[in-house]
């Protein structure tokens, strides 16, 4: 008889993807819709560097279209390996890089290589929501150290004593963070290496928003203890290069990890997009990633000014923090929750964008301890319309 498996099953419908669906059936109906829901760049990719693709694409039609190698093209590999040492000062050898289809699929291969079912995990809540279900596909057992908006989503040194243990497989640490857009700070990151170091346990640090620091600097792990030895590095091209619909990204680990994860990809995916990846290499190797971020960053960061501002002036309920880094407000919006006797912020969004089409991700699809919260990017829109649907949810708010 016919079935739909069990791990299939387990996996509930996301409340990101059914907003996303909504916000696209509004759009496509004509309405004015307010999205914050997207995590992606708000500018597009650097016009230099869709012209040097685009001219390599005319030029080299055979290379730039054909299979890659599986690890990826070794010309990007060595510039991902020049990239890092610029930036965090540290080696890494373009062997020990593979290429991957964004960050997703470097956790993808990242847990089937280096966790069994049953193995425990240590996540910091709230993280970024694709984590929990990944835990869920591969059977893993969470162990989770809550963060709060009153210590600026800080993770809990005592608790991080606590779960990372001998018995720990792997821990999993994003900063800035998605969805609070927090760095963690450096007592705090190493002795996360220190606990990764002493307890023998694979440490996966999420990079993603590596380069989106708007005061004060990204915190590089690798520098502390002997971090370098148990570092699974996840990157991906969709923030510093504005290509997330591409698809790109890429893993660095010690050598025996990368040459496993590129037996599994050989057999999932066999090997990344390669103009994607020539993309990637023209943009690493001309000063074009460089000259993106002066661009980008000043404007993102004003957008992050006001969407916080308007926050404080349209919700004075919400609490909110200002992030030095990211994409994200992560506002705790409790209060107003209560008043409008909603059972949980999953509601209270589907309401929003239903009602007054401002569309916001609810915060416990990022861990319990996101519970009330919502998720607003502020990097997608232009300051008048950042402002504009915001002040929409305070009036509702208000009004009700």
């Amino acid at each position: 008889m016919r079935k739909i498996s069990s791990r299939s099953k387990q996996i509930a419908p996301s409340p990101h993807r059914i907003l996303a669906s909504k916000v696209d059936e509004l759009v496509r109906s004509g309405m004015e819709v307010y999205n914050y829901t997207v995590g992606q760049p708000g500018l597009p990719p650097d016009e230099r560097l869709i012209r040097m693709t685009f001219e390599h694409a005319l030029k080299n039609s055979f290379n730039h279209y054909k299979y890659s190698i599986t690890k990826g093209l070794p010309e990007l590999r060595s510039a991902i390996s020049q990239d890092l040492k610029k930036y965090g000062g540290f080696d890494v050898d373009p062997d020990n890089i593979v290429i991957t289809e964004g960050g997703i699929e470097g956790l993808n291969l990242a847990f089937y290589t280096l966790a069994d079912p049953g193995d425990e995990v240590v996540f910091l809540d709230p993280s970024y929501s694709v984590y929990w279900d990944l835990a869920k596909i591969y059977g893993l057992r969470v162990k989770s150290c809550q963060q709060y908006i009153e210590n600026g989503f800080q993770p809990d040194e005592e608790c991080l004593k606590e779960k990372i243990t001998k018995s720990t497989s792997l821990v999993l640490v994003i900063s800035p963070d998605n969805p609070t857009s927090r760095v963690i700070n450096e007592e705090t990151m190493k002795l996360i290496a220190d606990l990764a170091i002493d307890n023998d346990v694979w440490l996966l640090y999420d990079e993603a928003y590596k380069h989106l620091v708007y005061e004060g600097d990204h915190v590089w792990i690798q520098k502390y203890s002997r971090a370098m030895e148990r570092i699974v590095g996840i990157n991906t091209f969709s923030k510093d290069i504005a290509i997330p619909g591409l698809r790109l990204g890429y893993t660095y680990a010690p050598k025996d990890v990368i040459a496993e994860m590129t037996k599994i990809k050989g057999v999932t995916s066999i090997a990344s997009p390669t103009p994607a990846q020539w993309m990637a290499y023209f943009a690493l190797t001309n000063n074009i990633k460089e000259e993106y971020l002066r661009t980008v960053l000043p404007i993102y960061k004003k957008r992050r000014d006001v969407a916080y501002e308007a926050f404080r002036k349209y919700l004075p309920e919400a609490k909110v923090w200002k992030p030095t880094a990211g994409m994200y407000l992560f506002p705790n919006m409790s209060a107003y929750i209560r008043k409008l006797g909603l059972a949980d912020d999953i509601q209270f969004a589907y309401k929003l964008a239903e009602e007054k089409h401002v569309a916001m991700l609810p915060g416990s699809i990022f861990g319990k301890s996101g519970k009330d919260h919502l998720r607003v990017t502020f990097v997608t829109q232009p300051e008048d319309r950042l402002e504009k649907g915001i002040m929409i949810l305070g009036e509702y708010l208000s009004s009700k």
